[in-house]
């Protein structure tokens, strides 16, 4: 544990002295307040050749990060509301699983009901079939007879 507090002040005095001897050899490092704009570009460190370290400008600009906060905002807020919609569909789904459950005997006992009904109507039917063919018979009989009753008055 030690020998890591050592390294970490060793890098952070190691970066305060770049930034000194940079500030003191003319560049343009300036120390104060202020306020980024969108085209910004954020500085990193680099290790150079001599295992020297140079603050070089990132191709990553201040409007990036502020591009990246916007929409972690909006994607955050697409999954709230993503949430809210299948907490919705669950609640939904839930209460028709009731209603189903309830409902399922009552709509398989009229699912019998009805299939006792159309067995009904085929049975009526097909007793109304044999009474029609046996009333054809009938009428044939009739016919036959008065055809002989008729030959036999000529």
């Amino acid at each position: 544990m030690l020998s890591v507090r050592r390294r970490y002040w060793m890098v952070i005095a190691g970066v305060v002295g770049l930034l000194a001897g940079t500030a003191q050899a003319g560049s343009a490092v300036k120390w104060g307040d202020f306020s980024a704009s969108g085209g910004d570009r954020l500085t990193g460190a680099s290790l150079e050749a001599g295992n020297q370290y140079v603050l070089k400008a990132s191709s990553i600009s201040v409007g990036d990060i502020e591009q990246l906060q916007a929409a972690q905002k909006r994607t955050e807020s697409e999954v709230q509301g993503l949430k809210g919609k299948l907490e919705g569909q669950d609640r939904a789904f839930d209460e028709f699983k009731r209603r189903d459950g309830s409902s399922a005997s009552s709509s398989d006992s009229q699912l019998a009901s009805l299939k006792r009904t159309v067995e009904d109507q085929n049975s009526t039917i097909e007793r109304q079939k044999s009474d029609i063919d046996g009333l054809k018979r009938s009428l044939d009989d009739l016919k036959r007879s008065l055809d002989t009753l008729s030959s036999k008055v000529k």
